[in-house]
């Protein structure tokens, strides 16, 4: 697995490396895009896909050699940071403070100083309106906080408290009663012109003249801007878009000037995570704008986005995958760098066929001691999600690497031969220990981070549920969010859709489902739900759903009664989905019963030949279960079985070679758009 990995975050870095020209992971590339400035380019993928993991790879392998900047936009740390001082920060300047100290930070060490004296002085001007002649611990707390990006870093301490020192006896010179806050700006405004910059800084903040107002007044510009942040609305939008820009022109800068050429081997890169948040769609948008007014820059901006039509992203030009961009910034004419804003998709893993299955653990199982089917299995419960595939993997790794040291630990014959899919959503992970510790199981940490906090919580109530009414039944009333806010939630988040299911992924859907069946000792609240859904179909025209939430419960008599009173039907292709809507069913518990029940054939009674094809069924669309040749044969023979006591017996016939195929390579028996949609990414087709 870590090799799909890799051979993504390759492609990542090749085009990375076209557009900061520069030699990205050993990849160096004539720099093809030189036209200016260089595409937003947007990564798309829901939670999970991976984005997080390939932007920070690249943060890591750009860093020695470009300045380079990581933000994640949802960080819980900005809004931690705007709550001390609501009148003075704000998500965006939060990111501001952060995407500097970030390029300031990083760079091969013969690049020198990179100056952020623009962006430094606006977040100055910003964060004076809060301050006054009294509060001269805060400032200094705040200068400190800003030292980072200050022309005065790397000098000690001492320049902050003497800074601090200027500020408070020029606040404590004004005359009495005190001024208004715009008077405290003011004053900032000119100690900082006067005595903190030195000449050469002084120039760059000139750079404020030409804020909407300043007529060239740089002193000015900078009093306005922080008035009009202190305003709030849309005044405060203009000055956190003017302060995006400072970002900008001080980079420019440094490339602009004779050591900033020769010194800097690549153009600047700023990566924004989770860029659906406030801050992350606000700092795109400020970017794009900036550069329809014809300026131009060479910042290389990556913004991660879960879902593709962002408002942000409304105006893109679209490609199919990372290849087709490597492609076209790797062509003459600079036909990328043509476009001012590019989405290209997170795509799944590789899929795992049996061709590929027994190399995808192979860094965890290097003797190959892990079940033949597991791989594919994994593949297919996971659907290539990058973060599922990590956990689970992980936890194989730790289970080898905990018996390897303490054989008193492995199970049965052996840690990873007898491994199960459903074993290892129940593994606790070690924390550090040797041995597994009261933590929470893989399952409860993938849906923590799949569907976090309360959205989570609700999720795994109405997880049985096929459509929004199902939903609604199961969802507690005094429930903090609505049906629609969940689904409005599950959107937001990039989760697909699926008409058959009211969450749409299986990944997610079976986490949750394997929280719902834990969530109480007794499973009570899983005996409930599925009991309250089969009542409610009880009285509906589909019989089979009422009956497949009683399979959930355990409960099989009903449903093998219906299934063989209606085996002369007609329409034995009906009759046959039929089955298989039913066999859907979720179960976590007797296992041992549906297969003592698939694998016992020679009935002459029609009813057991009918419950063995609907338990053999069972198995093989349960997402949990390893394939196995005993199951095709299973399902082979029950099919066969049948032929005699239906009206068209041809169905059966090609159904059992169908469903032979289908659980030999791990496809469902049958589809529905999150299965569908699985074959899309690469599947498990062979």
């Amino acid at each position: 697995m870590r090799d799909q990995l890799a051979e993504r975050g390759d492609l990542l870095a090749l085009l990375t490396s076209h557009l900061t020209g520069t030699e990205v992971a050993g990849r160096r590339q004539r720099r093809a895009c030189v036209a200016l400035p260089p595409p937003v380019v947007a990564v798309v993928g829901g939670r999970g896909t991976g984005k997080t993991h390939a932007f920070t790879r690249l943060r890591d392998v750009c860093s020695p050699v470009t300045p380079t900047a990581y933000l994640d936009c949802a960080d819980p740390a900005l809004r931690t940071a705007v709550a001390e001082a609501p009148e003075a920060r704000s998500l965006v300047t939060e990111a501001l403070r952060a995407l500097g100290i970030g390029v300031t930070s990083s760079g091969p060490p013969r690049t020198g100083t990179l100056a952020m004296t623009r962006l430094f002085a606006g977040l100055v001007a910003i964060a004076s309106g809060g301050w006054n002649a009294d509060r001269d611990e805060r400032i200094t707390a705040e200068l400190r906080r800003l030292e980072l990006i200050s022309p005065a870093r790397g000098t000690g301490s001492n320049a902050v408290r003497e800074w601090a020192a200027k500020l408070v006896a020029a606040y404590a010179a004004l005359p009495l009663p005190l001024p208004p806050v715009q008077k405290f700006i003011e004053v900032s405004v000119e100690v900082l012109m006067g005595e903190l910059l030195q000449r050469g800084s002084r120039r760059a903040v000139d750079w404020y003249g030409g804020y909407p107002g300043a007529q060239g007044n740089a002193r000015l510009g900078l009093t306005l801007l922080g008035s009009h942040f202190r305003i709030g609305g849309d005044q405060r939008r203009r000055a956190e878009y003017f302060l995006g820009q400072a970002l900008r022109a001080d980079l420019e800068a440094a490339y602009r000037t004779t050591g900033g050429w020769l010194l800097r081997t690549g153009r600047p890169l700023l990566l924004l995570d989770n860029a659906h948040e406030e801050p992350g769609e606000q700092l795109v948008r400020g970017c794009l704008t900036h550069r329809a007014t014809g300026e131009t820059d060479r910042v290389v901006v990556y913004a991660a986005f879960r879902r593709g039509d962002a408002p942000a992203l409304r105006d893109a030009h679209r490609l199919p995958s990372l290849t087709s961009a490597v492609a076209l910034a790797g062509q003459r004419g600079d036909a990328l760098c043509r476009r001012p804003l590019v989405v290209v998709p997170c795509p799944p893993l590789p899929p795992a066929g049996p061709e590929t299955s027994d190399g995808l653990l192979s860094h965890v199982d290097p003797e190959a001691m892990l079940p033949p089917g597991l791989p594919r299995a994994l593949y297919r419960f996971t659907d290539g999600r990058p973060l599922a595939m990590t956990r689970m993997t992980d936890a194989i790794e730790e289970i080898r690497t905990s018996a390897a040291m303490d054989p008193d630990l492995a199970p049965g014959p052996g840690p990873l031969s007898s491994l199960t899919l459903r074993s290892l959503l129940r593994h606790r992970p070690a924390g550090g220990s040797r041995r597994p510790g009261p933590g929470p199981t893989v399952a409860a940490l993938l849906r923590r981070e799949l569907a976090p906090g309360e959205l989570g919580e609700l999720l795994t109530l109405v997880s049985p549920a096929a459509d929004a009414r199902a939903a609604d039944l199961l969802l507690p009333p005094a429930a903090a969010l609505t049906t629609s806010e969940l689904r409005h939630a599950l959107d937001e988040d990039g989760w697909p859709r699926c008409e058959e299911h009211f969450v749409g992924d299986h990944c997610l859907r079976t986490v949750l489902l394997h929280e719902l069946w834990h969530l109480d000792a007794d499973h009570s609240s899983w005996l409930g739900l599925h009991t309250r859904l089969a009542m409610h179909y009880a009285t509906g025209p589909s019989p089979w759903r009422q009956y497949r939430h009683e399979l959930a419960t355990g409960r099989t008599r009903n449903a093998v009664a219906y299934l063989t009173g209606s085996l002369d039907r007609a329409d034995t292709g009906a009759w046959l989905a039929e089955l298989l809507l039913i066999a859907s069913a979720p179960a976590f518990d007797g296992l041992e019963r549906r297969r003592a029940t698939a694998f016992t054939g020679g009935h002459r009674d029609p009813a057991r030949r009918v419950a063995r094809l609907l338990h053999a069924a069972w198995l093989a669309q349960d997402r949990l279960e390893l394939p196995e040749a005993r199951l095709e044969t299973a399902a082979h023979g029950a099919l066969h079985a049948l032929r005699d006591d239906v009206a068209d017996s041809s169905v059966l016939t090609d159904a059992a070679a169908r469903w032979t195929e289908s659980i030999r390579s791990g496809r469902p028996l049958r589809e529905c758009a999150c299965s569908r949609r699985g074959r899309a990414n690469g599947g498990t087709d062979p």
